[in-house]
């Protein structure tokens, strides 16, 4: 088995958009790539390979929380902390993904200063760039790029909020084991924050754990999602519009129920087009929402792949390993006999 990644298109849909002219530059690269690779498989005699061709997930446009509410998600928590003082002590203090106070989150505009301090002040030029280093500061800066995103538990922190994307995950970090719902709620301090986070209008759904299932909370609506099922609880269902299909309620329910997951987990907002990203990014993945749930697989007809249900990295690799492996066994089925056998000069 010979795999190949091509990235480029993730990363330029991530900050130009998915339907960019930069983006759809590099899947014809791409395109014009995976023909060469065929063409030279063709000329690997004997070998029999297949191409098969698939992505990990889709993309949703998307927008810029911080540019939308002027600062990260991790400051947003802090100040709805900085709210809930306890007995007269200290706030609970939240860690957030990256640094928001380093030298470098400024940089941008700092260099797009700099070039207007020896720029002649006639003409206006001047008052242009500094205009332009306004722009810069209330878009998308140099910040992420530089430091990346961290994915770090302190535990002398009260809570730790951390992100990629479109998804975000809050840990209550004064206990090692994951909250319950209930245990959210017994506590002021976190109710606080978690009915906040519900009613923020850059969120659009606040996932958690309770004793019931998983609880999906949002701005008109909760609901318990259990065994691939949604009972509604009050109001509307708040899964709906990122999308009521089987599939993405199995992948939401699996996606809260992992470990390591946050106490709550967050969804960006999403308008039925857009969905909020809490990364500095125009295109996003990693929620529900919109065509990231739409990923592709292109394969030879033989494989019959057409007739099988994939939701996951698993069904792929089981699937298709699966045709392989049949053509090797002894009486092996007539679906199995248009395959090349595995052999150790063939590779699939």
């Amino acid at each position: 088995m010979i795999y190949s990644t091509f990235m480029q298109y993730d990363e330029l849909a991530h900050h130009f958009g998915p339907s960019s002219k930069q983006a759809l530059a590099d899947l014809r690269r791409t395109d014009a790539r995976i023909a060469e690779i065929w063409r030279m498989a063709q000329l690997a005699g004997g070998r029999g390979y297949d191409l098969v061709i698939l992505s990990d997930h889709g993309m949703t446009p998307a927008l810029s929380y911080r540019v939308q509410y002027g600062e990260s998600l991790g400051t947003t928590v802090q100040q709805i902390l900085d709210e809930t003082r306890v007995m007269g002590g200290q706030a609970p203090r939240a860690l957030a993904s990256y640094a928001e106070d380093t030298e470098y989150a400024d940089m941008g505009p700092e260099v797009v200063e700099a070039v207007a301090q020896l720029t002649p002040a006639s003409f206006g030029v001047r008052n242009g760039i500094r205009r332009f280093r306004d722009w810069l500061r209330s878009r998308y800066g140099l910040r992420e790029i530089i430091f990346p995103e961290k994915y770090r538990v302190d535990r002398t922190n009260d809570v730790v909020v951390t992100y990629s994307s479109c998804l975000a995950l809050v840990y209550f970090a004064a206990t090692e084991r994951r909250l319950l719902l209930e245990q959210v709620l017994a506590d002021a301090r976190w109710a606080r924050l978690y009915e906040r986070l519900v009613a923020h209008p850059g969120i659009g759904l606040v996932a958690t754990i309770s004793s019931n299932g998983v609880n999906l909370a949002g701005k008109r609506g909760r609901a318990l999602l259990r065994d691939g099922q949604v009972e509604l609880v009050s109001g509307e269902n708040p899964l709906e519009i990122f999308g009521a299909e089987p599939y993405v309620l199995r992948a939401v329910e699996s996606l809260v129920r992992q470990p390591n997951a946050g106490d709550c987990v967050l969804f960006g907002a999403f308008d039925g087009y857009d969905i909020v990203s809490f990364d500095d990014q125009v295109g996003a993945h990693g929620s529900a929402g919109g065509d990231q749930v739409y990923p592709f697989i292109i394969s030879p007809e033989r494989l019959g792949l057409g007739a099988e249900s994939l939701e996951d990295a698993r069904d792929i690799h089981r699937t298709i390993l699966a045709r392989y492996a049949a053509a090797n066994a002894a009486g092996a089925p007539a679906s199995a006999a248009n395959l090349t056998p595995v052999t150790s000069r063939a590779a699939v």
